[in-house]
C-alpha cells in the first residue's frame, strides 16, 4: 500500500491548533538562539494505523540537539486518528515542520 495515498489524512487529537499548543507546551529551546536567529527542523514519521507514531527521519536538518529535541516531543504525543484508505484504517507518512526561534 503507498504510505502517501489516503482518503482520509492522520490527524492530532484535536487538529492542528491542538497539535499546535501541544508542541508549544513540550518543545525545549536546546541553546539560547540571538535575537531574529530561527532554526528549522522538519521530521517525517509514518503514523500507523493504530494511530502510533514510528519510523522517525530527519528530512531537514537544524542540527542533531534540535532534531532530537523535536523526536523527543514527538515520542510523547497521544495517538493520533490514524489515516483511513478505502474506509480501512491505513499507515500513513506525515511531516511535520517545527521552527525554534528566539524566546523572551
Amino acid at each position: 500500500m503507498d504510505l502517501d495515498a489516503v482518503d482520509v489524512p492522520p490527524a492530532f487529537p484535536g487538529g492542528m491548533d491542538a497539535l499546535k499548543n501541544f508542541l508549544e507546551r513540550n518543545l525545549k529551546n536546546p541553546y539560547d538562539l540571538e535575537n531574529g536567529e530561527t532554526i528549522n527542523v522538519r521530521i517525517r514519521f509514518v503514523v500507523g494505523y493504530n494511530g502510533k507514531l514510528q519510523s522517525f527521519t530527519t528530512v531537514f536538518d537544524g542540527g542533531e540537539i534540535y532534531n532530537k529535541e523535536v523526536i523527543r516531543v514527538l515520542k510523547k504525543m497521544p495517538d493520533w486518528q490514524p489515516g483511513k484508505a478505502r474506509g480501512e484504517n491505513v499507515s500513513v507518512y506525515y511531516t511535520i515542520p517545527v521552527k525554534f526561534v528566539m524566546s523572551d
